[in-house]
């Protein structure tokens, strides 16, 4: 008798998830999963304009780096000569062990 009333009750439990699952796959389950579709929705397109934004600034600083850079080569082309052979260096080294 004990194993029928598990059984019934397991299967009331499987019936009642279908329900939900199936409440939810058809969007009768109410506004909710709705608002946390939009909610989460907003915060994307916030980190999409945030992630933007922060690109953008990375550009612009590597192009104001590479053209500080490119003005000090020309105004100093021996010593940029020897720290690009002393980065050569130091790489071979590196790689050897």
């Amino acid at each position: 008798m004990a194993t029928r009333s598990a059984k019934s009750a397991s299967a009331d439990v499987g019936v009642e998830d279908d329900v939900r699952a199936d409440d939810i796959r058809a969007g009768t389950n109410g506004s909710n999963s709705e608002e946390a579709i939009d909610e989460v929705s907003e915060r994307l397109e916030a980190l999409e304009r945030q992630l933007r934004d922060a690109g953008d600034r990375l550009l612009e600083s590597a192009k104001s780096l590479t053209d500080a850079a490119s003005k000090q080569m020309q105004l100093h082309p021996m010593a940029a000569f020897g720290v690009a052979f002393l980065a050569g260096i130091t790489v071979a080294r590196l790689l050897r062990r």
